[in-house]
């Protein structure tokens, strides 16, 4: 009996899981304790009661995602696939991580398959580089640990190419509505500093994130209409037993986004490295 409920509640993480633009989870400190000319793999799958990603929210209904990756040396290919239980939400990423123990670079490109997100009504595909027509972007991502112990950290997010422009009305078509075009690439910046840390079995950690453009630091980014804070937030995870060899890590987190005046609590099972890294 104990068996069909241990593979219910699993079953259950795995149909019911997370963003455009996903914060993948693809390097763990785990990682660094194997051979380092080894090859080997790691998955994880995720269920969030809505996505939440730097104070937005792509997809305001539960998710369901999934990740893997191969792991060679200091570096790590992997892929990332989301979709929403209502049917709107859907992404693929493509992640490349080059990893050392005290920090790690990211190039992830994402790209959000949900009608009506952008300028752009419907998606032209996975690998349209066109400025004017692409639903990707292309993020460079570095992450450091400022102490020792591992407390502190901070996140730079640079978009480098993309869906980050200006947008220009250039005209009007026959029914009045607007006719627009992109412009100069923003080249958004997100800076975040998070602290954690353990109370007992249980893993707390807390973040400040703000953004702006690069191209001008004065105007809107991705993010947000002006420069400012937009990622507030403090979360609460605890390993719930399930049985005596099996630990499902269960996340509570509040996110405030000060630019949009809005807030979120979000529940969340993650499945972590199911494999044996």
């Amino acid at each position: 009996m104990k068996k069909i409920v241990t593979l219910l509640l699993g079953f259950a993480a795995f149909i019911n899981v997370v963003n455009a633009q996903n914060e993948n989870k693809v390097v763990a400190d785990s990682l660094y304790t194997k051979e380092a000319s080894k090859a080997d793999w790691d998955m994880s799958l995720a269920l969030k009661s809505q996505n939440v990603f730097r104070g937005l929210l792509p997809s305001a209904s539960p998710a369901m995602a999934t990740q893997a990756g191969v792991i060679w040396k200091d570096w790590i290919f992997a892929m990332y696939g989301g979709v929403g239980l209502n049917g709107v939400y859907q992404e693929t990423d493509f992640i490349v991580v080059y990893r050392q123990p005290r920090w790690n670079a990211h190039l992830e490109y994402y790209y959000n398959f949900t009608q009506g997100i952008t300028d752009i009504p419907t998606p032209s595909g996975l690998f349209d580089f066109n400025k004017q027509t692409t639903r990707g972007l292309l993020d460079l991502i570095v992450n450091v640990q400022l102490d020792k112990k591992g407390h502190w950290n901070l996140k730079s997010s640079t978009l480098v190419f993309g869906r980050d422009n200006v947008i220009e009305t250039i005209g009007q078509d026959e029914n009045g509505n607007a006719i627009t075009r992109r412009g100069d690439q923003r080249y958004t910046q997100y800076l975040a500093l998070e602290y954690g840390w353990y109370w007992g079995d249980n893993k707390v950690k807390a973040h400040v994130g703000g953004s702006f453009s690069l191209s001008d630091p004065t105007a809107g980014h991705f993010y947000g209409a002006k420069p400012g804070f937009n990622d507030i937030g403090f979360a609460f995870t605890r390993k719930v037993k399930v049985n005596e060899n099996t630990k499902l890590p269960v996340k509570v987190a509040a996110i405030l986004n000060p630019l949009a005046q809005k807030s979120y609590l979000q529940f969340s099972v993650d499945l972590i490295q199911i494999s044996k890294l």
